[in-house]
């Protein structure tokens, strides 16, 4: 038999160590920094619909799986068409169509515990759906962008495993929000947080962009990485 020399062998890559050093850079980054709040927020605050969306079918509407499968199926749909447009919002400006996106996102949600008719809040669960994968691209299209090329797979991992934990903890959020408010109750805080992020994120971008526009006459420059590479002139640096 032939055997691998020893030495051949990869040494494995310690992770934790990756993920250090991503949230280091992140903390270095006022871009980055910004858009993995604005991204964590955004998940987090999306998780209690896995707990209240099931109990308001069945307790608020009276009515069967199958009016659930019909939500969770016009997310899907719309999901499905939101990877097909997300192509088509290159020449769009980036951090504007991210931060628009999660501002009608948590606007199309609010149908779903307001009262409104059942066409109506599955309609609108649709287009949430829709506009789901737009932000997973463009997101990581702007971490990319705002990472420095040395340390791109370090500041991916961190951001990676702040997405992944946000959505678990939003979702054991549900439980308590259930508890205190009702599904629909719940379903309406979890809208309303989402636009309220989206419209905090909005509000720091007009204000980066505003501080930009007043500083460029007096010969000021912005440190690396300040400024989104989008050609937006601001970033979200505050923290939702």
């Amino acid at each position: 038999m032939v055997a691998a020399p020893r030495d051949a062998v990869p040494e494995p890559e310690d992770d934790t160590a990756s993920r250090t050093t991503g949230f280091a850079v992140i903390r270095r980054v006022p871009a980055l920094s910004g858009l993995l709040a604005l991204s964590f927020a955004f998940f987090f605050l999306f998780g209690p619909v896995y707990v209240a969306l099931p109990l308001h079918v069945s307790d608020d509407l009276g009515s069967s799986a199958g009016l659930l499968a019909a939500y969770y199926t016009a997310f899907g749909i719309g999901a499905v068409l939101g990877s097909v447009i997300t192509g088509f919002l290159g020449r769009w400006r980036m951090w504007p169509t991210t931060v628009g996106i999660v501002i009608c996102f948590g606007a199309l949600m609010l149908p779903l515990g307001v009262g409104a008719p059942t066409a109506v809040s599955v309609v609108c669960f649709g287009a949430a759906g829709l506009l789901w994968p737009p932000y997973s691209s463009l997101s990581t299209t702007l971490c990319q962008s705002a990472a420095p090329g040395a340390l791109l797979p370090q500041a991916l991992a961190a951001s990676s495993a702040v997405r992944v934990l946000s959505v678990p903890l939003g979702t054991a959020l549900g439980g308590p929000l259930v508890t205190g408010f009702g599904a629909a109750g719940a379903l309406r805080l979890s809208g309303a947080g989402i636009a309220l992020v989206g419209l905090v994120a909005a509000a720091a971008l007009a204000l980066r962009a505003a501080r930009t526009r007043h500083a460029r006459p007096t010969g000021r420059t912005e440190p690396a990485g300040a400024e989104p590479p989008t050609g937006t002139g601001a970033e979200v640096g505050a923290r939702p």
